[in-house]
Parts: C-alpha cells; sequence; structure tokens
C-alpha cells in the first residue's frame, strides 16, 4: 500500500519497525531493499521526496508478519505534525525541526506494536569527533519517547553510505556514532 492511498494511519495490526532519519540519509533506499522491491518507496537524490507517513505491510511466511513505516526526514519537516500522521496533505515542507521531532515524538508515544526504530545516519557526517546536530537530536528524541524508556521498543542506529568512505574512515565514523549513543544512553549503547 501507498501512503497517499491512506488518510489516517492504519490501525494498529503487525509489529512496527520505523525508519527514522535526515531527509536523503537512505531511509526509503533501506525500505526498498528490506521489502525486495526496486521502486515501492519514492527514493531520489533530492532530498525531501518523502512527504508523510509510508506504511508497509510485510508478509513473512508462518508468521505474522510486520509494517515497515517511512518518515519523512527531519530536514523535510512538516507544517502541520497532525496532518502528516494522518497522511493528509500538509503544504510546503519548510524544516521545522521542532514540529518534526514532535511528530516523530507522537508516533512512537502513540503506536503500541512499534518494536523497533531504525535510526539511519549518514556515516560522511560522522568523520567528526561530534555528531552532527539533526543527527544527535533525533537520537535524544528516540533516546526520550516513551517506546524506549518503557522498553516496548528497541533503538538501532544504521549507519549509510558507508560505502563512500575509506575503512579509516568506516573506523572513525563507527567509533563517533558509538560515543554519540553512549552519552545520550548515560554510557551503554541503545
Amino acid at each position: 500500500p501507498r501512503a497517499a492511498s491512506m488518510r489516517p494511519p492504519p490501525p494498529p495490526a503487525a509489529p512496527e519497525v520505523v525508519l527514522l532519519g535526515r531527509s536523503n540519509v537512505g531511509k526509503s533506499s533501506l525500505a526498498n531493499a528490506l521489502l525486495g522491491r526496486r521502486a515501492l518507496a519514492p527514493a531520489s537524490p533530492v532530498p525531501g521526496r518523502t512527504r508523510r507517513f509510508c506504511f508497509y505491510d510485510v508478509d513473512v511466511p508462518q508468521t505474522a508478519g510486520f509494517r515497515l513505516v517511512d518518515v519523512p526526514g527531519a530536514g523535510f519537516a512538516v507544517d502541520n505534525v497532525t496532518q502528516a500522521l494522518e497522511g493528509k496533505s500538509a503544504g510546503s515542507a519548510v524544516g521545522k525541526v521542532d514540529s518534526w521531532r514532535s511528530l516523530v515524538l507522537r508516533y512512537l508515544d502513540v503506536r503500541e506494536p512499534l518494536k523497533v526504530v531504525l535510526q539511519l545516519v549518514d556515516a560522511r557526517r560522522c568523520l567528526d569527533a561530534t555528531l552532527p546536530e539533526a543527527d544527535l537530536a533525533t537520537l535524544e528524541t528516540v533516546a526520550g519517547s516513551e517506546a524506549i524508556k518503557s522498553g516496548r521498543a528497541s533503538h538501532v542506529l544504521v549507519l549509510t553510505k558507508g560505502d563512500k568512505l575509506s575503512p579509516a574512515e568506516s573506523t572513525r565514523a563507527v567509533e563517533s556514532l558509538k560515543a554519540a549513543a553512549a552519552g545520550v544512553y548515560g554510557g551503554a549503547s541503545p
């Protein structure tokens, strides 16, 4: 199913896995790879293609399956949190990070079937000693959500675009992300 054909979010059913991260980090590409499809989730070199929550029901033989949720990127946050959560047109995306954080936090707190939060981080942005502000803010938002604090869902950090780095840079990116996570989670990684 495509999000454009849905108004309210689908009723809670199968366990949900949500993809979070800044715009153009590779969320839709990962969704397509996980689903074994080339263009189910709209992926583009132009940031901001995903402007609403996209829900994909995944059938897994002999299980209840799961629902993959592709969320708009942090750089192209929507104006109206409620409209985006309900799949309605929210006007132009203008990069309102507070609105995006509110949207994500609301989703994490209200979706009971949520089991896994995959936070994607561009490895090329992790080469400095500190994580970029937008990625750190997302890490803090997820870590502070009721879903994570209560243990209802797990938070998994995923480095993307590592193929564009040398082996030494890849190691640096992993260490930078681990250090940021340890700072947010009080010494432990998610």
